[in-house]
């Protein structure tokens, strides 16, 4: 944040006196603002928007499909299902295949083989990229929310306090569970007993893992700066 420049008063400290006979005839003082009735407050000014900065530029690049290993445009062919927007995540993930493949691997047991819901799984996402302030995780994911059982409301209310939403018990427990570990804080034993009650054992295990590969791949993608496909951003 910039602060607003404020000139030195007339007559403040360091202001140059002058004498009775020269001086010149002091402006009339303004007359004060009357004060709002009771009961009322004054109008705040809107604040001037920051300037747009551009964002800044991938620091490694993801690489174009033709130059990716033959398996893994392979990947990416037989994944479509997923939705778009994954060319620059394999395209960066392309600069180390033998990372790419064991990623890719862990990401299809978890979208694919896992034991969370669809919509289980989305909600964790979701909340963990904002958590994470990871925007290329949250807008790729949001954009098939729907396909997962997500209502547009609970799309939007996933990046929004949880109590402006009338959640149900048990997404106040997933939603609660992200925030503590996207803030690497431990999970409250109330908060853990709540998710045993609604969860088995590998259905836990596995919000871990899910919450945990989020945000590594937010904080990748972001510290890479690594572009969506078709537009920049500097996130996650």
């Amino acid at each position: 944040m910039t602060g607003t420049h404020h000139g030195s008063a007339p007559g403040g400290p360091g202001a140059h006196a002058e004498s009775a006979e020269t001086a010149e005839p002091a402006e009339p003082a303004a007359h004060p603002a009357p004060a709002p009735p009771a009961g009322h407050t004054a109008p705040v000014e809107p604040a001037p928007h920051a300037p747009l900065r551009p964002a800044p530029s991938a620091r490694i690049m993801p690489l174009p499909p033709e130059r990716w290993p033959p398996d893994l445009r392979d990947l990416l062919a037989a994944s479509h299902k997923d939705g778009p927007g994954r060319v620059n995540l394999f395209g960066t993930l392309a600069h180390h295949p033998a990372l790419a493949r064991a990623w890719l691997s862990l990401a299809r047991v978890l979208t694919h083989e896992g034991t969370l819901t669809p919509r289980q799984r989305e909600l964790v996402i979701l909340r963990t990229a904002h958590r994470r302030g990871g925007s290329f995780v949250y807008e790729r994911h949001r954009a098939v929310a729907s396909d997962a059982g997500l209502t547009p409301s609970e799309t939007s209310a996933t990046a929004a306090p949880p109590a402006s939403h009338p959640w149900a018990a048990d997404d106040l427990a997933l939603l609660g569970a992200c925030d503590a570990l996207a803030a690497g804080e431990p999970l409250p034993p109330a908060l853990w007993d709540r998710l045993a009650a609604a969860l088995r054992p590998d259905q836990l295990i596995e919000l871990l893992i899910l919450a945990g590969q989020c945000a590594t791949m937010c904080a990748t993608l972001g510290a890479l700066h690594t572009p969506p496909d078709g537009g920049r951003t500097p996130s996650g």
